[in-house]
């Protein structure tokens, strides 16, 4: 009956293994309420020495409130500073060095007088008269029937300057357009030395021709709009000393019986209408993006233009688009230029169209050699005088060339549509690079009490050697001679400089730096400092306080560890008892579990309450 007394208490006394299990996890709560008391997080210990439910109840609402509000602000915080958005405050340099940037100037009448002369000696077609062809023709092949009428849309881009320019050969191109000295007469700029101020002939071109007197050198290329443009890159040596360029410029807008129609203006096209002159300041020995910055001169003015250098300074990914890998120059109409991302953008536009149809296009500027590669819309068949008409013969070649420019047209507009956003993930920004800020003023220029004096100076006197200027040689003679009624008389209704001349302007009035710089919006400094401040703010949670959870994390491995070894001390007791069988053995077993019961602390919530 002892024996089976003995068992039944054995059976009912609970497995050593779960009492140690109990006695780890009471020892880990004792660890938890010793860190909760003595911690420097807000409310805790509020918590756990509360004598009072109530109190205890409130206390733990409103921490766990602040934890979550905490938790609302961090998390809006670190969407901010994934945003990685930035901000440009500007900041002006007094007296810094900065470079006087590059002007390109072209005129809005493409064609010269003289290339005018120069297509009717040919024999070829002007602007309009081609275009007339082209869509006649267009229009007589495809426009009556619906399934084909769509080709005639798509050669809508040719009726302008663009595909007549592109039917030329290249250098009879050139020469339709304005000569650089025919255009602008004179230019003049003036350079810092000290207190003194130096004027210099804009370039060799210009004076004695010698290039010690010299502030820079003229350069031109070829517009699909405008035709011949022409760009003054000032002396890299001379550009932050620079405060002054002044250009005139005659734009040969003649008007008469032998100029009477307009043969490179178009119906649809209002932009070929208007006369004067378009300017396009920009970085020195960039390429110009004209089609966007240009800005128009009037005929018969005098434009100011004072410009504020801006140096504006890129943040690298993923705050910004800068890299310090960017190319440092590309090569446009066989001439190296300093790298620009929009110069960039057009670059990678033409040679896509280059590799992909195997032609060019007018609008973008020319990469490598212009020769090897014709063309998109070049219809060259077009050109003659008689060609492609009602009378000729020969339709079939007219017809082939139609389609097959129909054909380069589909590919080109299928690579440009691929460029549909402002951005080409190839061409990146430079990290640092110069912008100009314009402000603009516009008077009446010349005057006609002193256009006589204007054209008897050395600058202007060649204007009086055209044809249309015959009249003002004459007022000029009769001035001389003492008849200044006559000469008044003579040019009272004449008009003629007023519409073609323009004079320009480009001052820096001081040497101030505006910079630009682009700054994080949230930095990763001030991103953990106003982490830091929203859990010191809401739940006081300082440094002390994470070295205090450390040493509450080591006490609570300490307690594993030890309950793991007395794991390993119980296996190896039970399976002595095992083996010896005896009934004392099996009774001391189970005193001993029981004296370890009565040894586990009790959890220090067992207090009485307070109402």
């Amino acid at each position: 009956m002892s024996i089976r007394r003995r068992q039944n208490r054995l059976e009912s006394c609970p497995d050593r293994r779960d009492i140690q299990s109990s006695a780890a996890g009471v020892e880990l709560r004792r660890e938890f309420i010793r860190f909760c008391q003595n911690t420097t997080i807000r409310g805790l210990p509020r918590i756990v020495k509360s004598d009072s439910r109530r109190i205890r109840t409130l206390w733990l609402v409103s921490v766990l409130a602040l934890f979550v509000s905490c938790l609302l602000c961090l998390t809006f915080l670190v969407n901010q500073f994934l945003e990685y958005d930035v901000m440009h405050p500007p900041r002006v340099l007094k007296d810094a060095s900065s470079p006087f940037p590059s002007l390109t100037i072209c005129n809005m009448r493409p064609l010269s007088t003289p290339g005018k002369d120069l297509l009717s000696q040919l024999g070829w077609k002007n602007p309009r008269q081609f275009s007339r062809s082209v869509e006649g023709l267009t229009r007589h092949l495809y426009y009556s029937n619906e399934s084909t009428k769509h080709i005639y849309y798509s050669f809508s881009g040719s009726f302008g300057l663009a595909a007549f320019l592109e039917s030329l050969p290249r250098n009879d191109s050139l020469n339709l357009g304005h000569r650089l000295q025919d255009f602008v007469l004179d230019c003049r700029a003036v350079i810092r030395n000290g207190s003194a101020r130096n004027q210099f002939f804009c370039s060799p071109d210009y004076g004695p021709g010698r290039a010690d007197v010299s502030a820079g050198t003229f350069h031109a290329f070829r517009h699909a709009s405008f035709l011949n443009c022409f760009t003054l890159d000032i002396a890299e040596s001379l550009r932050n000393d620079t405060t002054l360029v002044e250009m005139s410029v005659y734009l040969d807008n003649e008007w008469g019986p032998d100029n009477f129609e307009c043969v490179d203006c178009y119906l649809q096209d209002i932009n070929t209408q208007l006369s004067g002159a378009i300017l396009t300041i920009h970085d020195g020995d960039t390429f110009p993006d004209v089609n966007h910055d240009a800005v128009h001169l009037k005929s018969g003015s005098l434009t100011e233009v004072k410009i504020k250098n801006v140096l504006n300074v890129q943040k690298r990914p993923p705050y910004g688009r800068c890299s310090a890998d960017t190319l440092k120059s590309l090569d446009l109409f066989a001439r190296r230029y300093k790298y620009i991302e929009g110069a960039c953008r057009q670059a990678t536009i033409q040679r896509d169209i280059r590799d992909t149809c195997g032609c060019q296009a007018a609008e973008y500027p020319q990469i490598g050699d212009p020769d090897e590669v014709r063309f998109c819309t070049g219809l060259p068949e077009f050109l003659p005088a008689n060609a492609c008409s009602d009378g000729d013969s020969d339709l079939g070649v007219c017809r082939a060339a139609l389609e097959r420019a129909h054909r380069f047209i589909k590919c080109k507009q299928a690579v440009i549509s691929k460029y549909f956003k402002d951005v080409v993930d190839s061409c990146t920004l430079p990290c640092s690079f110069y912008s100009y800020q314009t402000e603009r003023s516009t008077s009446d220029w010349p005057t006609k009490s002193w256009q006589l004096q204007l054209l008897q100076s050395s600058g202007f006197g060649r204007l009086r050697r055209r044809k249309e200027m015959a009249v003002y040689d004459r007022a000029i003679r009769l001035a001389k001679a003492g008849d200044e009624m006559g000469a008044y008389t003579l040019l009272r209704n004449v008009s003629l400089l007023e519409r073609n001349l323009l004079s320009i302007q480009l001052i820096r009035p001081n040497f101030d730096l505006h910079k630009v710089a682009e700054k994080e919006v949230l930095s990763l400094t001030s991103f953990l400092s106003q982490v830091g401040g929203l859990f010191s703010i809401f739940i006081g949670l300082t440094m002390i306080s994470v070295v205090e959870l450390i040493d509450f994390c080591i006490h609570c491995y300490g307690v594993c560890a030890m309950r793991r070894g007395r794991h390993r001390d119980s296996g190896n007791n039970t399976a002595q008892s095992e083996a010896s069988g005896t009934a004392a053995g099996t009774d001391l077993a189970g005193t001993a579990d029981e004296n370890l019961l009565e040894e586990l602390p009790k959890p220090v919530w067992e207090k009485n309450d307070g109402v």
